[in-house]
Formats: structure tokens, C-alpha cells, sequence
């Protein structure tokens, strides 16, 4: 059976086609074909920055479809190989690869759900602070008053929960985190659940706005409630280095 690739280019990314073509003639090199179709993709390759992966495992997740991401932007935390290393696709081919299940989270927002690979942020609509209160499996755990709240999975626990002085969580795990944004007690503190916790946020002032992984803006009414739990399903996603998570952590970010 021939394998399918999909390419998935970011916006403004890639823009001389340069890279494309030289992983479309590694990928034909080793025998596979390339599909405008994603559904019959046996991988997915994304190219460009976080953000492009982070829409790319919008149809991965869609599809049940591995995505790989080659890294066009400024760090790629997510992205398993630069520009230069497309040659390493081959080892695709060679079946020399280990795939790696990526928790997501499920938003409830009214009647709709969504899936986030990296978090669900609560935040202020405007320079006034905002007020929520969360609750774990009906019980209520704290009350915030801040900038906002991000629940997070341990893929987005690198991403803005980091920059807001949350707990950095291996990929690994199965867990969700809660980073307050700029709280105004100093007793908030980033709290991480169990991966079968049933988590609500209300929001209690008027002033409030929900995004799932930096998109999809939903105003929120006060007393709205948004519910959010470990999704039964997981991105899938390709390695084909023998980078740990640590080394990635090092070179790419605490350096």
C-alpha cells in the first residue's frame, strides 16, 4: 500500500515553496505520494511555527491521522524536525519512528464542544480584571480575580501556562494544569489534576472571554459555565529523533 502524505503549510510560511518541494521529493524518493486529500493521508506534515501544528491537529484528530511538524518558525517547540532534517523522513519509510499520544482537552461552551492540544484560557475582555471560580467534580476549589485562568495539557504546559509561571509537565503524563494569569492573591498558585477530573469554570464578572488553543473567542455571560475534561481522544504524533523531552526543553527553550 503507497503511502500518503498531506502537507499542511501555515499562513505566510514557506512562502518560495522551497521547503515543500524538498520534502515532496524525499517523500516520492522513498516511494510514497503526496494526496490533496487528507482524509486518505497516511501522515500529515506541518510546516511552519507551533501555531501551524496547532491547526494541523485540528484534522489529525478529525481524521485519526499521525501529523509530523517541520519547524518554519522562530522555536517549533512542537515540531519534531527542522528544515534541514527533512532528509530524516525516509526513516518513516524504514519504520524507525515511535509515535507519541498527546492528551487534549474537551471544552463544553453552551452546546458546543472543542478539542485544545495546548490549553483553554479564560481571560479579561478588557483592562478591568476579571473574576471566576473553579470547581473539581462539583467541589469548588479556589475563587480568582486576575487577568485570567489557563487550563492547560502537559503539551501546552510549555506554552503561555509557562510564560504565566506555570508547572512545566512532561508530555507523558496525563494530567491537567491550572495556571492563573497575573492573580491578585498571592495565595493562587498553578494546581495540577488528576486526568479523570471533571473541571468548571464560572465565570463570575461580565468582562470574560474563552479561546481554545489561541482561537475560537467566546464572550462569556457572567454566571456562564464551561466544562473541562481529558478528551477520550489523543493527537497523534510522529517522532523519528531519539530527543527526550528534556534535551527539546533545553535547547530550545531554558537556553
Amino acid at each position: 500500500m503507497q503511502e500518503l502524505i498531506y502537507i499542511y503549510v501555515g499562513k505566510n510560511k514557506d512562502c518560495d515553496g522551497e521547503c515543500e518541494r524538498a520534502l515532496i521529493k524525499e517523500w516520492r524518493s522513498c516511494g510514497g505520494e503526496v494526496t490533496d486529500d487528507v482524509r486518505s493521508a497516511s501522515v500529515i506534515a506541518a510546516l511552519g511555527g507551533d501555531g501551524t501544528i496547532l491547526r494541523a491537529s485540528q484534522l489529525a484528530v478529525k481524521y485519526g491521522i499521525p501529523v509530523i511538524g517541520i519547524n518554519l518558525g522562530r522555536i517549533g517547540y512542537m515540531a519534531e524536525l527542522d528544515k534541514s532534517e527533512i532528509p530524516l523522513i525516509a526513516k518513516y519509510f524504514k519504520r524507525e519512528y515511535k509515535e507519541e499520544a498527546r492528551m487534549l482537552l474537551r471544552v463544553n461552551v453552551g452546546s458546543r464542544s472543542y478539542y485544545a492540544l495546548n490549553d483553554a484560557v479564560f481571560h479579561a475582555r478588557s483592562k478591568h480584571m476579571a473574576h471566576f471560580t473553579l470547581s473539581c467534580n462539583g467541589n469548588t476549589v479556589n475563587e480568582y480575580s486576575g487577568d485570567g485562568i489557563i487550563l492547560s495539557t502537559p503539551t501546552g504546559s510549555t506554552a503561555y501556562a509557562m510564560s504565566a509561571g506555570g508547572s512545566v509537565i512532561d508530555p507523558r503524563l496525563s494530567c491537567i494544569g491550572v495556571t492563573p494569569i497575573c492573580p491578585q492573591s498571592l495565595a493562587a498558585r498553578p494546581l495540577v489534576f488528576a486526568p479523570d477530573s471533571k473541571l468548571t469554570v464560572r465565570a463570575d464578572s461580565a468582562e470574560c472571554v474563552l479561546t481554545v488553543d489561541g482561537k475560537d473567542p467566546h464572550s462569556l455571560k457572567e454566571g456562564a459555565i464551561v466544562t473541562v475534561s481529558k478528551s477520550r481522544k489523543a493527537l497523534r504524533m510522529l517522532k523519528l529523533k531519539e530527543d527526550g523531552f528534556y534535551e527539546v526543553l533545553r535547547n530550545k527553550i531554558l537556553n
